[in-house]
């Protein structure tokens, strides 16, 4: 009986850190696009230029919600997160930036459904990346 207890604690914490990373990431997707339309369609840049920039930009504060409020670590770890953390996030940028290319360029989607669009396809797989490599 402890054990099925201690499985079903552990699903539930799994579960409670996959909604909390997912309110981190609606969270932060919010101001991906926001920042995305102020700078492409307010401010001219390019769509591509737009994403870059909110890369560098938004993927800080996803770091810094997901250390401290989803994954909970110590904070004498901050570099090495920090590093894995990007790395997770860089190899997902440049899938990002391929798939938003095809969807806005090749098929011709408007480039907020396209971002909207890679967000979704690569919640789960940094979610993984994060929980078992970056914040382990």
């Amino acid at each position: 009986m402890s054990n099925d207890s201690s499985k079903k604690k552990r699903k539930f914490g799994q579960l409670k850190k996959l909604l909390k990373f997912f309110n981190v990431g609606l969270f932060c997707a919010g101001l991906n696009f926001s920042f995305l339309y102020c700078l492409t369609t307010l401010l001219g840049f390019h769509y591509l230029a737009s994403t870059t920039l909110s890369f560098v930009f938004i993927n800080f504060i996803g770091f810094y919600l997901n250390k401290n409020y989803t994954f909970k670590t110590h904070k004498n770890r901050f570099l090495r997160e920090l590093w894995k953390y990007y790395s997770v996030m860089l190899s997902s940028f440049f899938l990002n930036l391929a798939l938003m290319y095809v969807f806005v360029d090749i098929f011709g989607v408007w480039y907020l459904h396209g971002s909207l669009t890679v967000t979704v396809i690569f919640m789960i797989y940094n979610f993984l990346l994060h929980q078992y490599w970056s914040f382990k």
